[in-house]
């Protein structure tokens, strides 16, 4: 029996390696962005407020719900005041009886001290029903074209604007310059964050999105697909990764990510 040669088995080791460390390892390690947020428009009661945003969890299957888990605990660990959700809760076609409840009863544990908002992203409008349903039951409030003022203490508020999926052809100028408040600090939750550019047009400081999960090649993602992107000293733009990371090559070392913005006033 000809014997491989010992560089054969090694390769073949620092593959089976490596396989198993993104696979049963860093799939489930998540990382935690913190991102300092100044302006001059906090509110005095919301210097010192922390927000967690997650987004693109793209739940499939049972497996997928101990990332969930996982990331519920984190949030609870960062004790977020304000929990923004920016889209793409199920893969299309994925939901049952068993996925759902399980979802409500995991969600239902994130315990913010001021609220809990969400946006439906270009998966969730497929199901529209049915997401809003999970994320109603787990006490989000879902932000479809409109948008809320939260105070916390006092007679100055945040104003938080929550645009359905681009892939619903909102309009964005009409609702942009109907929820805008110019005397707020005014935060935008969009899955996409492909119009970036247009928001510079209203008093929007910062933008939450989500969608691209790091990759420039989806759609919509050519220009702002990963991180932090500014706008003449106005906008800030945060793409989040996501949670549940593409399966392919290119991204099996890349770790599932939360975002963690502190406000301060200046």
């Amino acid at each position: 029996m000809k014997k491989f040669p010992i560089y054969v088995l090694s390769v073949a080791a620092i593959i089976i390696v490596f396989f198993f460390y993104s696979l049963c390892i860093l799939k489930y390690s998540i990382k935690v962005e913190e991102t300092i947020i100044n302006s001059l428009n906090i509110p005095s009661s919301f210097d010192g407020v922390r927000l967690i945003q997650f987004s693109d969890l793209h739940l499939k299957n049972e497996e997928d719900l101990v990332l969930l888990k996982k990331s519920v605990n984190e949030i609870n660990r960062l004790e977020a005041d304000i929990i923004l959700f920016t889209g793409d809760l199920f893969e299309k076609g994925a939901i049952t009886s068993s996925l759902s409840s399980q979802t409500i009863e995991i969600l239902s544990q994130l315990k913010p001290s001021l609220a809990k908002l969400a946006i439906l992203g270009d998966k969730d409008l497929s199901q529209p029903d049915e997401i809003s349903h999970i994320l109603t039951t787990s006490s989000f409030k879902i932000l479809r074209n409109e948008s809320l003022e939260l105070y916390n203490g006092s007679s100055e508020g945040v104003t938080f604007i929550g645009i359905d999926s681009l892939s619903s052809s909102p309009d964005l100028n009409t609702l942009l310059s109907q929820s805008a408040n110019t005397n707020n600090f005014n935060i935008l939750l969009l899955h996409e964050p492909t119009l970036a550019a247009k928001v510079t047009d209203y008093p929007i400081e910062v933008q939450l999105s989500g969608h691209c999960r790091g990759q420039s090649s989806t759609s919509g993602c050519s220009q702002f697909y990963s991180g932090t992107y500014r706008f003449a000293d106005q906008l800030t733009l945060q793409v989040n990764r996501g949670l549940n990371r593409p399966n392919n090559i290119g991204n099996l070392l890349t770790r599932p990510t939360l975002y963690s913005f502190l406000l301060i006033k200046e």
